[in-house]
């Protein structure tokens, strides 16, 4: 028996929010609060990198509004 595909992304969501919850007791309770971002990111689709990651800002920080050209 081989495992789905959707399977292995939500295993793999379960282990992300378990260490998440592990390094960031809080992470979750911050995340579910009002957003309040101090920037707005205009960005295309593309899925390789993040606005966070670009900007090196926590989750949260930055409003992304992506475009499909």
């Amino acid at each position: 028996m081989t495992v789905s595909r959707l399977q292995i992304l939500l295993d793999r969501n379960v282990a992300w929010a378990e260490a998440k919850t592990k390094s960031d007791p809080t992470f979750f309770i911050r995340m579910a609060g009002p957003q309040s971002p101090k920037y707005l990111w205009l960005g295309c689709s593309d899925s390789r990198v993040t606005a966070n990651d670009v900007l090196g800002l926590d989750p949260g920080a930055v409003f992304v509004h992506r475009n499909i050209a």
